[in-house]
């Protein structure tokens, strides 16, 4: 496998023989580890230490639980990232709810940026007119929150006429696509955009600033990221992390970069590692019909209705993109001729399954109800003929 960053192959041997006595997986074999080795190792810390229990999945499978350190981290974050200052004052977009972890830490990094923080969860365009005396007087200048959510409030400052002082966005949880940069440039001109990523086992990982290119981030110190086409693996060296973590297994993707900021371990998500689908006997990945369809013009966003093949539940019959921006029927033609032109298996299955490739306009794409984040693709009951 290829890396970014590098960590001494002595010091992975240390840390993992270290975390295989709370519970972690063993320190010899180059074995893998996941969510079960996080959380008897992030409880077994936690009993002499605290922490915040925070969990992700639930919507198809078992909750996956971690016990987050009690500073979450948030110190050694600073030492390489820092976008509040003091006297800034942060509206938190992200939702609070049971063992959600974005709406608590974004609470406490500012805490830490001796920054003020508004702890509101979402916004919605009918509260704006109720709230915005409030977020003036209070003297909000920044934000935070996932992009699709800070999309939505952007678009309703605009079409308001409210004014709202921001300089400072921070985004996390998806892709800072261009037509969402757009929305977010539309109304708040000139503010500076700060991401991170990671996931709720192992919170922040990387980080990007104003100076990246939007869809680059840069590893942090004391990390390795070990990976192929199919997987990414991350380990972590030192005190003062969120979670530790050897060889965990993440969920996405990603590839090498470089940056104009010029800072080192520079790489790009590219998508979900579990993507891939068999779509009429040929294996397509997800997120590159989704790269397709947000490039296109007049789209704003988009996610996939996926219909299973009734022969074959681990297969599809059709797939719908519901996009959202110019509702023309023009735009869908546009839209789906570019998907077949670009995706070269499309092709071949649209021309024997014309009906197998939809578009579609949709007012509002679904979203998670806990983070406000669009979903990439759901799966649908039904079936198409």
């Amino acid at each position: 496998m290829s890396r970014i960053g590098r960590l001494p192959a002595q010091r992975i041997r240390t840390e993992a023989a270290r975390l295989a006595v709370l519970g972690g997986a063993p320190p010899s074999g180059g074995g893998e580890s996941g969510p079960a080795q996080v959380t008897a190792v992030t409880r077994a810390l936690a009993a002499g230490a605290g922490g915040q229990v925070v969990a992700s999945g639930g919507t198809t499978g078992r909750l996956k639980i971690t016990t987050i350190a009690p500073d979450q981290g948030i110190p050694r974050l600073l030492r390489s990232w820092r976008p509040l200052h003091p006297g800034d004052v942060l509206l938190n977009l992200f939702r609070p709810g049971r063992l959600w972890g974005a709406h608590y830490f974004y609470n406490a990094l500012a805490t830490h940026c001796r920054a003020s923080v508004l702890p509101m969860g979402p916004v919605a365009p009918d509260e704006l007119a109720a709230w915005a005396p409030v977020f003036r007087d209070t003297g909000v200048n920044a934000l935070a929150g996932a992009p699709s959510a800070l999309a939505d409030f952007a678009d309703a400052v605009h079409a308001t006429g409210t004014e709202l002082p921001v300089d400072t966005v921070v985004w996390a949880g998806e892709p800072l696509t261009p037509a969402r940069r757009e929305v977010l440039a539309r109304a708040f001109p000139g503010a500076r955009l700060w991401g991170n990523y990671g996931s709720i086992e192992t919170y922040v990982i990387a980080t990007s600033a104003p100076d990246c290119t939007p869809d680059v981030l840069h590893l942090l110190p004391e990390q390795q990221l070990e990976y192929d086409a199919e997987r990414t693996l991350l380990t972590r060296a030192g005190d003062g992390w969120p979670a530790p973590v050897v060889r965990y297994r993440l969920g996405d993707r990603v590839a090498p970069d470089s940056c104009p900021c010029g800072a080192a371990d520079a790489f790009r998500v590219l998508g979900r590692a579990d993507d891939r689908l068999k779509f009429h006997n040929t294996m397509i990945r997800l997120g590159d019909l989704l790269d397709v369809v947000r490039s296109a013009p007049g789209v704003t966003d988009a996610q996939l209705e996926l219909t299973a093949d009734p022969a074959d539940p681990g297969a599809l019959r059709a797939i719908t993109v519901r996009y959202t921006g110019a509702e023309s029927g023009a735009v869908a033609d546009r839209v789906r001729a570019e998907l077949l032109r670009r995706v070269y298996a499309l092709t071949a299955i649209a021309a024997q399954h014309p009906e197998s490739v939809r578009v579609e306009h949709a007012e509002l794409l679904d979203r998670n109800t806990r983070t406000g984040k669009v979903h990439l693709w759901r799966h649908l009951a039904r079936s198409t003929g």
